[in-house]
């Protein structure tokens, strides 16, 4: 794909590709930082749609055959069909969460989602290890902590980070992509969570959240053509965040201990998995 624009967040694409594509011009619109990239297949396209534009601008451009929605503010249904797996995943840990909080008086589910399962013994808990639950093929476990979260702030704050670079994500490689970093940030959060502080109450979506960074900057780096479209100064405080958390001052100042071992997982499951499709992709578009 080929960049034939850049234009300002500020200027309304919506009529102009609505145009393009009663015209049969082959494009992609993507968010590239503060930037709106128009991406087409071929330098010719690239030369119409630079021509197409200036004329757009000019209001030369003759009527459409069918006006674009006009903006109604959001709407959850559009949202769900262009991000149909980010919405889903925000959705389930919005049911889990409700669940689990308000309905769930014998914290039987919240039981059953935990990494490990317990019993009480002289008032304390004795968890399960890690070879109890492949003894037991208690297989879910190893993934389903990311679905519980400990209180109203801890769910906002990662379903908003979900829901700003998962979408991305998903608009730039797929639902498929986004499931996959999911699911291998997830078991790779959770297994070193494990290792690094033994086995014990974690959970929420903060190791998958760093997954989903890990894969965005590797991507974006070794494919700048389709940029996941984060400012890098985002990386800077993600990454300034994972090295506070390993220095205890959270837990000093009375915040509470963070998943610091979920956090390092969730991010080398992600670094990982964006190299992987990085060099997958490049190797592709080098075969003539």
């Amino acid at each position: 794909m080929i960049s034939a624009l850049k234009i300002d967040l500020t200027v309304d694409l919506r009529p102009f590709a609505q145009y393009l594509r009663e015209s049969g011009v082959p494009h992609r619109i993507t968010q590239e930082g503060l930037k709106q990239v128009v991406w087409v297949p071929t330098p010719t396209h690239a030369a119409s749609v630079i021509d197409l534009f200036e004329d757009f601008n000019m209001g030369n451009l003759p009527p459409l055959q069918s006006q674009p929605a006009p903006f109604s503010g959001f709407n959850i249904l559009a949202v769900g069909v262009r991000f149909p797996l980010t919405i889903t995943i925000i959705f389930i840990n919005l049911v889990v969460f409700i669940t689990t909080q308000y309905f769930d008086l014998t914290g039987s589910i919240f039981r059953f989602m935990l990494f490990s399962d317990f019993r009480i013994e002289d008032r304390l808990a004795a968890f399960d290890s890690l070879t109890d639950i492949i003894i037991k093929s208690e297989y879910w476990r190893l993934l389903t902590p990311m679905f519980l979260h400990f209180g109203l702030l801890h769910l906002a704050f990662n379903l908003l980070w979900v829901w700003e670079v998962g979408r991305r994500i998903e608009r730039v490689n797929g639902a498929s992509t986004l499931l996959l970093v999911t699911l291998i940030s997830s078991l790779v959060a959770n297994l070193f969570q494990y290792f690094i502080s033994g086995p014990s109450f974690f959970g929420g979506m903060s190791g998958v959240v760093f997954g989903l960074f890990g894969y965005a900057f590797v991507w974006s780096q070794l494919v700048p053509g389709q940029s996941i479209g984060l400012a890098k100064g985002i990386y800077l405080v993600m990454l300034g965040y994972l090295v506070l958390g390993f220095t205890g001052i959270f837990s000093f100042l009375g915040l509470g201990a963070l998943a610091n071992g979920a956090h390092l997982g969730g991010l080398v499951g992600g670094l990982v998995i964006g190299a992987i499709a990085g060099f997958l992709f490049r190797r592709k578009e080098e075969v003539p």
